[in-house]
């Protein structure tokens, strides 16, 4: 029995070219950046393996931070609505998460505050660009 697939009409964009996509890998640039000043030159695996709190903040970040790019253009590639909606929701939880992380790690250092300000005004500027680029992906459905 032949299986018949719903199709999608969707129109494909750019997604490197996207304001939110683009943010998105400045914030991680600035993450990565920001913990090398921070923790050392430490790999992100000597981060992930640390038993101090800073560190393993230090490795969230990092991390979370690299998912973002992938979920945008996930978000933008597919035809499924399901997938959409579910990128989308992960993309704004991963945002509160990068904001919990540089609070935590601004409450465990004495220096870098002033950099980790700066990630978090960042991170909230991405938030509103989300939610424009959200709104302008579900009306396409």
């Amino acid at each position: 029995m032949k299986k018949h697939y719903q199709r999608y009409h969707y129109r494909r964009r750019n997604v490197t070219k996207l304001p939110v996509y683009k943010k998105a890998l400045y914030i991680f640039k600035l993450s990565r950046q920001i913990v090398e000043y921070l923790r050392g030159d430490k790999s992100v695996l000597d981060l992930h393996r640390s038993k101090y709190m800073a560190d393993q903040f230090s490795d969230k970040l990092v991390m979370a931070s690299l998912g973002l790019a992938p979920k945008i253009a996930m978000a933008e590639a597919t035809p499924d609505p399901n997938v959409k909606l579910e990128s989308l929701s992960s993309i704004k939880r991963t945002t509160n998460a990068l904001l919990h992380y540089c609070e935590k790690l601004e409450a465990n250092h004495g220096h870098g505050k002033e950099f980790l300000s700066t990630l978090r005004k960042e991170v909230t500027k991405f938030g509103h660009l989300q939610n424009k680029w959200a709104l302008s992906i579900s009306n396409k459905n």
